[in-house]
């Protein structure tokens, strides 16, 4: 790769990247490698990197959660008089769907692609060790320099929030990679029974059906020569209601929940021989 200049670039880089420096001195100590440096003075990149990573796992975590949570209230199925007003995430994904999704939003592999996509790397300021050993080409370089660019941002534009907003967003491209995620509601093979309560108290907390309602016997009711305890579960929004027996009334809450849920999505009750 051939090197050049980047003082003679200057407006290029800014316009590419949507932001004007105030100091461009910044930008260029963004774009210098320790070994440079070292071999001929000045400061480099690699506390503008450090800066830069908490940037942009800030701002990244940020936009997945503008993009994808809301408060209960926003949830078509939220009951005031029921419902703490709390925060949730779309349904079906949890914190660590997020987390791998962060993970490959900030990947060195990412951030590199990005830094190719703008041709920024031949901009590089090198000491002769990384010319020799072609440092250029590394992923973790490329990535190192995405980071310190939004360090210098944020340093010079006095750590405003919606200009650094702005320039991960722009930097990142970040929308292509929210647009792929899936957050429509897949309908299951089947629910464990064992998880059954726990499940639907998630699937509440998430805003997909109102929260569940439990009413358990005094006592023990008989049915087919047995005594069972009896308990009645009902979910308003999906306007199914199911009474499970079970031999103690945890189990039969349990089944309570399963057979409303095995209603809602048309599943099979898998246990209906343990119980006739």
């Amino acid at each position: 790769m051939k090197m050049q200049n980047l003082n003679e670039h200057l407006d290029e880089v800014q316009e590419k990247i949507d932001y004007y420096f105030n100091n461009t001195d910044l930008l260029l100590q963004a774009f210098t490698r320790s070994s440079y440096s070292t071999q001929y003075g000045g400061e480099n990149n690699e506390v503008l990197e450090f800066i830069g990573d908490k940037v942009l796992d800030f701002y990244v975590v940020k936009t997945i959660v503008d993009e994808f949570g809301f408060m209960k209230s926003q949830s078509e199925y939220y009951d005031k008089d029921n419902d703490n007003e709390e925060f949730c995430i779309v349904a079906h994904k949890n914190e660590s769907d997020f987390t791998e999704i962060k993970k490959e939003i900030v990947s060195n592999k990412t951030l590199a692609k990005r830094i190719d996509y703008f041709g920024f790397a031949k901009f590089m300021y090198l000491g002769d060790s990384d010319i020799d050993n072609n440092v250029v080409t590394q992923e973790k370089v490329k990535a190192d320099l995405f980071e310190a660019i939004l360090g210098a941002i944020a340093i010079d534009i006095d750590w405003n929030a919606d200009e650094i907003q702005n320039s991960v967003s722009t930097m990142l491209n970040i929308d292509k990679f929210l647009a792929n995620i899936d957050t429509t509601e897949e309908r299951p093979e089947k629910f464990k029974e064992e998880n059954a309560v726990t499940t639907l108290k998630e699937l509440a907390e998430h805003g997909i059906c109102t929260k569940p309602e439990y009413d358990l016997s005094d006592g023990q009711v008989e049915q087919n020569g047995r005594l069972w305890w009896a308990c009645t579960c009902t979910v308003k929004s999906w306007s199914v209601q199911k009474t499970g027996l079970a031999d103690s009334k945890k189990a039969a809450k349990r089944y309570a929940a399963y057979l409303v849920l095995c209603e809602h999505y048309q599943l099979p009750d898998e246990f209906v021989e343990d119980n006739e």
